[in-house]
């Protein structure tokens, strides 16, 4: 991932240019639901690592309501994977979906992906009555999309899924029964967002066209964002096949790039299929969610994202070092309505990492890492009760049951303490230790099932007290808590309260 251009926080949220009247109502600080938590179990003998020492997971839900998490080990090390069938209360470990095989059938123990990824469930059944499930993984020079059309269990790789060079940072979104999107930054045609429109063919994950996200006919836009952005996730509306891709930039203007100090402004291109002689293409046209009056807020933070619920409207959210936001569209994208602060005080007076997931109309959760102090503290010399080596993080879950109508957020905090001290959120110009710390990656994710409307969270955590007595034990030693060397994926299941679905 490439570092953002400013970590300044925004100052003052006003009304977006394209807002639709109502705004997201502010948090409250309401009672939440019950959550367990657990760390997810070891990868099978012969993979690419003995532990669970992955990082930066995602996780969706089929329609089942089956849990499925991917984590990364680092590139070619491989990707992790898990699921569940019983509504996300225990998780069992898959084959790593993009590991080698020998020619005896045997695992080799080598990968060749392992960096960014994430994961899709398809929303309608394949011809075998189960759901496809794709997992897009960061390799050295391309992309790996995996295929799995039996529960994970086996799995197809398209190792140079990306067809554009120098690609980083990809997301992956479902259509379909056998058809996907793939979305990944092209570092050589500038920091274009490229989406490949994939299909199964012959049990293979096959590209069949390829598109650029921000329109270059669009000239303020894609001059303000084309050279430097930070991309986001993908999602595809099942019922109009209605493609998001968001990002984060400099305001639209043609001098944006060079003038402009901090992406403050959140995007979101939509890509409108049209059919002709059985052949389905896109047509992307890009639209503003939110410009800020700061010209220091920073949006570039890891990650914004979209979701999209049964009835089409899209909800956006962001951080900017200092709090989530979130925004939605009734109208596919268009217009926006002014975003409306999700986190709230004494317990997640900082917010970042947001994710979210929408099921019925309005209905929306949305978790990220939250602490009680009252910053990010990326540089020391603090004074008070928090500093860049003390300040906890622990997971948070907001659900708003009404956005569309003005309902409140209620939050509710969902782990123990799962790191100590500042987060860097500059990728790969992050060090290990201090106050630019990467133990907590760049994202983590939370998804709903269907069938339950409950959430499953899954997230990184970096204690050695988590470890204990479990089948990662021997991953650290107590010295090494609160380091990398630490790093796991655990997951965290609703049991009670209300559902979005």
């Amino acid at each position: 991932m490439r570092p953002v251009l400013s970590r300044a926080a925004m100052a003052v949220v006003g009304t977006a240019a394209l807002a639709v009247p109502l705004a997201v109502a502010a948090a409250a600080a309401t009672s939440g639901p019950t959550f367990i938590h657990g760390v997810l179990p070891p990868p099978p003998a012969g993979s690419t690592s003995k532990n669970n020492q992955a990082a930066e997971p995602q996780i969706r839900a089929d329609g089942a309501g089956h849990f499925y998490i991917s984590s990364e080990n680092g590139l070619g090390a491989g990707t992790d994977a898990w699921s569940s069938t019983n509504g996300g209360r225990t998780y069992g470990s898959l084959p790593q979906p993009n590991e080698e095989s020998s020619a005896s059938g045997g695992t080799t123990g080598l990968a060749p992906g392992g960096g960014d990824t994430d994961l899709s469930t398809a929303p309608a059944k394949n011809s075998a009555g189960t759901y496809n499930v794709y997992v897009a993984s960061l390799t050295l020079g391309s992309v790996t999309v995996s295929l799995s059309q039996d529960g994970g269990h086996t799995w197809a790789n398209d190792v140079t899924a990306a067809k554009v060079p120098g690609d980083d940072r990809e997301w992956v979104a479902a259509a379909g029964a056998n058809g996907f999107y793939l979305s990944y930054h092209a570092v050589a045609a500038g920091d274009e967002i490229v989406v490949n429109q994939g299909q199964v063919v012959a049990g293979q994950p096959t590209t069949v066209q390829t598109y650029d996200a921000i329109n270059p006919s669009q000239t303020d836009i894609y001059l303000g964002t084309v050279a430097d952005n930070e991309i986001g996730n993908i999602a595809v509306d099942p019922a109009t096949g209605d493609v998001y891709q968001i990002f984060a930039g400099c305001p639209p203007s043609p001098t944006a790039v060079v003038s402009c100090s901090s992406f403050n402004t959140a995007y979101m291109a939509v890509g409108v299929p049209s059919t002709v002689n059985g052949i389905t293409t896109l047509t992307f046209t890009d639209y503003v969610i939110y410009q800020s009056p700061d010209a220091s807020a920073s949006f570039g933070n890891n990650f914004p994202a979209v979701a999209v619920d049964t009835a089409g409207n899209a909800y956006a959210t962001w951080s900017d070092d200092q709090n989530v936001y979130l925004a939605y569209s009734t109208d596919h994208g268009q217009r926006w309505s002014a975003p409306g602060k999700v986190n709230h005080p004494a317990a997640a007076t900082t917010a970042i990492y947001p994710w979210l997931t929408a099921g019925q109309p309005g209905k929306v959760d949305v978790v990220y890492y939250g602490t009680p102090a009252a910053a990010n503290y990326q540089t020391c010399g603090q004074t008070g009760t928090y500093n860049c080596q003390n300040e906890p993080w622990s997971v948070f879950f907001a659900q708003n049951l009404d956005v569309l109508g003005g309902g409140t957020w209620s939050q509710s905090k969902v782990t123990p303490v799962v790191h100590n001290g500042g987060v860097c959120q500059g990728g790969i110009a992050c060090t290990s230790s201090g106050n630019d710390n990467r133990d907590l990656y760049d994202d983590f994710g939370v998804a709903a099932s269907p069938t339950t409307g409950m959430a499953s969270i899954t997230y990184s955590d970096d204690q050695y007290a988590d470890n204990t007595g479990t089948a990662n034990a021997g991953e650290c030693t107590p010295a090494q808590n609160n380091t990398s060397s630490c790093d796991h994926t655990d997951f965290a299941t609703q049991t009670g309260g209300n559902g979005i679905f």
